[in-house]
């Protein structure tokens, strides 16, 4: 008897594309060190076959094991862009001399974290879900501290204690839901079953991996230690993790959460766009500032998480969160690679990387012609259909503002600042994948939505001319702000300085409650603060499953 089910070539490559990951991993070790950084762009060419290749509702299973994978429309939707970041990325990280430093050890990190990947958006039932959550996180701990530098050990201890947390969280739902469905773990059986409990652990526990505002502290010291490649999948891939279980599990019966919590994330998402564009406004190292960003844009997904809940938007905001995990995913894995090889690159190269950085900057500031711009509509449809009022329409396009003033401040830094390379590295074929990937920003989200009204919409006339308010609105200000902070590099002197704006054109109350946060938040960060929020907050929500 076939231990697979049916086979044919579909469940083939689907196999294929989950098991490549762990075959190449004994070659890490048995290869010669070039060999061993050349396989990395290899381990993700099935999962890029699968998602330009194989059918939705493709299924594989072992019978043996509880475990089944499969393809929807859903995962399709995160796999494509997924595939390509692991793709191209583990090309340039074969390339860089960072990654080379210890092939073996970040190959084998890559592997797994990349097999964690595959496993959570392949996965069709919760128990396989879990297991790819919990393998990417502890792989993702090591490639954020496999630099081995103080401030990666003290970024990986945050990270360790949030995700650990999250773990806990989802660990105990699993289990929850699992004994309320009788053992049927399949997404359909456990999102029928969700309670009230259940779902704010969940809430924490996608909320703390995908860097939802309020749960985010992992994520801006993080990036800046990581090796680049690093950075791009953590940020163009992994954070996604969180929307993702959210969808599977809670969206699907979530309806009658709606009136609570889409108001709630909708809120929450809006504040924490604007405080993760401010806090990254403020800082002068670029990783650093793409951290930031990546929280922002974690905000846009907090609001559509919410509207996902609501019947009357439900279709939109997927739409919306199709194109955003899309466009975000390319766009912020080519900043982070880009700005990797600004640090290896010399003369015209150098230069040329610069200039290559301004196509997915100008992605993320929903230039006209760009996927950010597909993003814009797509979240005004989502938000118009839930019926969003002028105020939320309006803290939107504040947003975007942001967004641009974040990508103004990119260019501004990588452009002025004149840092002499670690090593002079012109790697060709690192460039040649880079190359790729910013053609993968430009034409991926376009294609895919092509034929759609949000494309429709997004490609019309008024919308390419209106998208040029934003970035318009951050030209001027960031034209007003470089005249009257011109001396203010210092971050903490100029975010002081821009609290102290603050206080004096709205209030003084407003700047004093934004720079406690600001200390609150540097304070949640000591390892001792964690470790009491974690047990008190578990053992909490693990009581209040029982009530």
């Amino acid at each position: 008897m076939n231990p697979f089910g049916s086979v044919n070539p579909e469940t083939l490559l689907l196999g294929a594309a989950v098991l490549t990951p762990w075959l190449l991993l004994p070659l890490q070790i048995l290869t010669r060190r070039a060999v061993s950084a050349s396989l990395l762009p290899l381990a993700g060419v099935p999962a890029l076959l699968v998602a330009l290749l194989v059918p939705d509702g493709t299924q594989l299973s072992v019978t043996w094991l509880p475990a089944m994978i499969g393809l929807d429309s859903l995962g399709r939707a995160f796999l494509l862009p997924a595939a390509v970041v692991w793709v191209l990325g583990g090309w340039v990280a074969s390339g860089l001399p960072a990654a080379r430093a210890q092939p073996s050890a970040f190959a084998i990190l890559w592997l797994l974290a990349l097999a964690g990947n595959l496993l959570v958006i392949l996965a069709q039932e919760l128990l396989t879900f879990y297991s790819g959550f919990a393998l990417m996180t502890v792989a993702a701990l090591g490639l954020i501290v496999s630099e081995r530098t103080a401030a990666a050990r003290r970024a990986g201890q945050v990270y360790l204690a949030m995700l650990l947390i999250a773990e806990i969280a989802l660990f105990a739902t699993a289990v929850a839901l699992t004994v309320a469905t009788s053992g049927d773990t399949r997404f359909a059986a456990v999102s029928a079953v969700m309670t009230a409990p259940m779902l704010v652990l969940l809430l924490l526990a996608f909320g703390l991996k995908g860097g939802m505002p309020g749960l985010h502290g992992w994520l801006p010291i993080a990036h800046p230690v990581a090796p680049a490649p690093a950075s791009a999948v953590l940020s163009g891939v992994m954070i996604k993790a969180g929307i993702l279980g959210w969808l599977r599990l809670v969206v699907p019966d979530g309806a009658a959460f709606a009136p609570l919590l889409l108001p709630a994330l909708l809120t929450l998402g809006l504040i924490g766009a604007g405080y993760a564009a401010l806090r990254g406004l403020a800082t002068t190292d670029p990783k650093v500032l793409l951290g930031w960003s990546s929280v922002s844009q974690m905000g846009l997904l907090t609001i559509l998480a919410g509207l996902a809940l609501s019947p009357d938007s439900h279709d939109a905001a997927l739409a919306a969160i199709a194109v955003l995990v899309m466009h975000h995913g390319l766009a912020k894995a080519a900043l982070f690679l880009g700005v990797g090889l600004l640090g290896t690159t010399v003369g015209v190269w150098r230069r040329r990387v610069w200039l290559g950085l301004w196509v997915p900057a100008l992605a993320l500031a929903s230039a006209p012609m760009t996927g950010g711009l597909l993003v814009k509509t797509a979240i005004d449809h989502a938000a118009a259909a839930a019926g969003s009022g002028p105020v939320v329409m309006s803290l939107l396009f504040l947003t975007g503002v942001g967004s641009a003033l974040l990508m103004l401040r990119l260019l501004w830094l990588t452009g002025t600042r004149r840092v002499a390379p670690r090593t002079e590295h012109n790697n060709v074929g690192a460039a040649v994948a880079w190359s790729l990937l910013l053609a993968s920003v430009m034409v991926l989200p376009w294609s895919v939505m092509a034929g759609t009204p949000v494309s429709l919409a997004a490609a019309s006339g008024s919308a390419q001319w209106l998208a040029l308010v934003p970035i318009g609105a951050a030209v001027l200000i960031a034209h007003v702000g470089q005249r009257r902070w011109r001396r203010l590099v210092d971050e903490s002197r100029w975010f002081d300085a821009l609290i102290s704006q603050l206080a004096r054109t709205v209030t003084r109350q407003l700047a004093i409650a934004a720079v406690r946060i600001a200390n609150h938040e540097r304070r949640l960060h000591s390892w001792a603060r964690i470790g009491r929020l974690a047990a008190l907050m578990v053992l909490a929500l693990i009581a209040a499953t029982h009530l």
